[in-house]
């Protein structure tokens, strides 16, 4: 039996796109944002994560809070939430054993992770703190680019490229287990793009693309959100063209 992550969500949350699966996550059927704080060198920005679930709410069937909580790695809330996300600002530190045995327990689960490197620096440290969180979450399978075609780029958009507040790096990345990727990982602030002032106002420009970036850079939002909580089922091109027949692709 092949195992897809809307089949284990049910232990991690419940979706509207499939009524009844799930057991009560916070607002049973609702679907918010966790944000993994690692203390410094890590960052929360709720707006960017209100912005996104407002977009996702009026652009599928997924029924939201929009609202995002801060969790640890080694706290209980974290299986509350099936989308988590860790907002990189520069070399943080190291997560605790305890830390590392329950955020791969999460993964394990059906829990996905989506890391977002802010600075757009590689003389940061955020970068290679990334990829040393990742080699001991999975020794054996490390952070590679994942394809043009791969399931994530056409989870509801179809995209090719994956901009945020930057558009340098063309590609993600991600850990790829079985024909799943319970993390993935950019380098263009997406989170940045998203962003918002408690006014409302747009935090960041996007370069050098300005607001059709922005837009592109929601869209990755979206698909990203979606990835994580159907996987690959998405890939099937009926699907696709039906989103496209119903003037749900642009």
């Amino acid at each position: 039996m092949t195992w897809r992550r809307r089949d284990v969500l049910g232990g991690l949350g419940a979706l509207a796109l499939w009524p009844g699966v799930g057991r009560a996550l916070g607002d049973a059927t609702h679907v918010d944002v966790a944000e993994l704080d690692l203390g410094p060198g890590t960052t929360s920005r709720p707006q960017a994560w209100k912005r996104l679930l407002y977009h996702v709410e009026t652009s599928t069937s997924v029924e939201v809070l929009q609202r995002s909580v801060v969790v640890t790695p080694d706290g209980a809330e974290l299986f509350e939430h099936p989308f988590c996300v860790l907002l990189g600002t520069g070399g943080f530190d190291a997560v605790s054993d305890k830390g590392i045995e329950q955020l791969s327990q999460f993964l394990d689960y059906g829990g996905f992770l989506f890391i977002d490197d802010t600075t757009g620096d590689d003389a940061s440290g955020c970068d290679a703190a990334v990829r040393r969180l990742c080699s001991r979450l999975f020794p054996t399978r490390p952070l590679a680019p994942l394809p043009a075609d791969h399931s994530v780029l056409r989870a509801f958009f179809l995209l090719d490229r994956c901009p945020g507040r930057l558009d340098r790096h063309p590609f993600l990345e991600g850990v790829t287990v079985g024909n799943l990727c319970p993390v993935v990982y950019c380098r263009n602030d997406v989170s940045g793009a998203l962003d918002r002032t408690e006014q409302g106002m747009d935090r960041h420009p996007c370069v050098p693309g300005g607001e059709t970036q922005r837009r592109e850079a929601v869209k990755v939002g979206i698909n990203l959100l979606m990835y994580a909580l159907t996987a690959n089922y998405k890939n099937d091109q009926a699907h696709v063209r039906q989103l496209m027949l119903d003037r749900r692709l642009k």
